[in-house]
């Protein structure tokens, strides 16, 4: 079953395969609930008597155990299936929740939330090659762009409802966070097939080799695919500076209204995210996907300029805007260029191995900043983002332009008349 719209800002969400539009709905329905992880830090300092420091390293740890987690996720959904993993994974990390619910006890608490963590993200892997099996090379871009989507606006109508349960209502934050995820994984259990990937990959002329080889082996097959992905470790590490470089300034120039301000900022995030993505994804639908990663690095490095000169509230408004055009750009580029160019075997264990480098990158980024502006500032600490994130940009942008001569030489006549027996 397929929709028809007419062109126009809405049109790449037009004529997607049915099943799309489901994990659409899906990841609204899980993001509108998503409440533990956002707020993590609160609910250990403010509800379960960490200190700041004991809540820093928990979250290291949660680090570490969710690097094996997703790798081995990204492994499993190219063994067993993605649908098995997918489901499996939401509904045990549900059921951790909700012995939270049950039993709000601290001893029990922290094991329960490390397991669901670990067992949320050992599903995404599996969750994006879902969603690159069920879509084609042309509406890959427009199908991860819709469920891009879908998360923002979950995730626009999350905080406020936190906001509301945090100070009275732990235990029942636990169950709805619980009980959306277990909601949103039924609806794919029930409206979503198990997708024939490896039908898909005896069909997409992309099988290297019959044999089962290691994930080495398929990156030194294909080190395009290896080197941009490493090259996205410098705009996640500079990415994580959203969430904690950014509040700290904003703690030091604006004081008490630094929440309610950086809360303005979120907002407009999400509200830019949220208007603009259809159109961004109707603009750039043409366009080779490395050159738009590269604009994007391009982005990133200019909002962190613009942040390392920002003082009043109006600037750091522009400048989230400018930033947020650059995540948006980003996001739904990366994942389907991941889907086109690995083997649909192998999907899952590229994507784990995408979300374990930029999930590193995520966690480095704040311990280096944090070492930086203690002893340089917030000036030299944003110069450094912008730096870094140009250099992986730069990385990105020589691959494009060697990809982009390979194809020009796979489709030139002389290859072609060298191809004829």
């Amino acid at each position: 079953m397929r929709f028809t719209m007419k062109k126009g800002p809405c049109s790449p969400y037009s004529n997607l395969p049915r099943e799309i539009y489901i994990l659409f709905a899906a990841r609204i329905v899980t993001c509108m609930g998503g409440f533990i992880q956002p707020l993590l830090t609160l609910i250990l300092t403010q509800k379960l008597g960490f200190s700041a420091a004991e809540a820093g390293g928990f979250s290291a740890f949660l680090t570490l155990t969710q690097a094996p987690a997703v790798i081995l996720g990204g492994k499993l959904a190219d063994r067993i299936g993605r649908k098995k993993i997918l489901v499996g994974c939401q509904v045990l990390g549900s059921f951790f929740y909700f012995l939270c619910f049950l039993f709000p006890d601290r001893a029990l608490m922290i094991p329960c939330i490390t397991l669901a963590a670990d067992l949320y993200i050992a599903s995404m892997p599996a969750y994006d090659a879902m969603a690159a099996d069920l879509s084609t090379p042309e509406n890959r871009q427009s199908s991860f762009s819709l469920i891009y989507l879908g998360i923002n606006i979950g995730f626009t109508v999350s905080p406020i409802l936190a906001g509301l349960l945090f100070q009275s209502h732990l235990q029942l934050m636990f169950l709805i966070d619980a009980g959306t995820t277990l909601l949103s994984t039924l609806i794919i259990a029930m409206s979503v097939r198990e997708t024939q990937w490896r039908e898909n990959a005896e069909l997409s002329g992309l099988e290297q080799t019959k044999d089962d080889v290691s994930l080495f082996r398929l990156f030194r097959m294909l080190p395009v695919l290896f080197f941009v992905i490493l090259f996205s470790f410098s705009y996640h590490f500079t990415y994580s500076q959203w969430t904690f470089l950014l509040p700290l300034q904003f703690g030091t120039l604006f004081g008490k209204n630094s929440a309610v301000n950086f809360s303005m900022m979120t907002a407009l995030n999400s509200l830019i995210v949220v208007l603009f993505t259809p159109i961004l994804t109707w603009l750039t639908h043409r366009r080779r996907p490395l050159r738009i990663i590269v604009i994007s690095g391009a982005v990133f490095g200019t909002s962190y300029l613009l942040f390392a000169l920002a003082r009043s509230m109006p600037f750091f408004l522009l400048t989230g805007a400018v930033f947020t055009f650059g995540e948006i750009l980003e996001s739904i580029h990366f994942r389907p260029y991941l889907a086109d160019h690995a083997p649909p075997q192998y999907l899952g264990r590229v994507n784990s191995f995408a979300m374990f480098v930029q999930g590193t990158g995520s966690a480095l980024g704040p311990l280096s900043s944090g070492h930086m502006v203690g002893h340089m500032g917030y000036l030299p600490t944003w110069l450094f983002q912008a730096a870094f994130v140009l250099i992986g940009t730069a990385g990105i942008l020589i691959l494009d332009e060697k990809e982009k001569r390979l194809e020009n030489r796979a489709h030139s006549p002389a290859s072609a008349e060298d191809s004829i027996p």
